[in-house]
């Protein structure tokens, strides 16, 4: 069985990221879980900021996260993260934001679609560039 690819970054919770009690801020998940994914997209050859300037546009139509234990002031984590995209509009992406000791404290889920940003219609046929990125996310 072959495995599914794992697109990996690396984090620091930082003072600006958490609360007075050292406790990672919720809405700091949303934007490490962007920027995981966009890192994930740079790495097979897509850049958002060209994808964006195409007229297209990957918005976030669903999201789920479970907060197994928190992220504290100061932790080094790892964020796993898999593509599950089929041939349907939606793109589906499961994170795990992993501590040092490799315990998953969160489990993330979040389904993105293509658009046209001119008429923010779904695009279902997938340009090929995109096709091509995508199996290389996907596996």
């Amino acid at each position: 069985m072959i495995s599914k690819p794992v697109w990996k970054i690396e984090k620091i919770v930082l003072p600006q990221h958490t609360d007075h009690a050292g406790v990672m801020w919720h809405g700091t998940y949303f934007n490490w879980l962007e920027e995981s994914r966009i890192y994930a997209l740079l790495e097979v050859g897509i850049s958002y900021f060209e994808l964006t300037k195409k007229g297209f546009d990957l918005p976030l139509i669903n999201s789920s996260i479970k907060y197994k234990s928190p992220l504290l002031l100061g932790e080094k984590i790892t964020i796993e993260s898999e593509f599950n995209i089929e041939k349907s509009p939606r793109i589906n992406v499961i994170s795990k934001f992993i501590n040092r000791k490799q315990e998953i404290l969160t489990i993330a889920e979040v389904n993105l679609v293509l658009i046209n940003k001119l008429n923010f219609s779904i695009i279902r046929k997938r340009p090929d560039f995109l096709s091509e990125a995508f199996i290389k996310l996907n596996g």
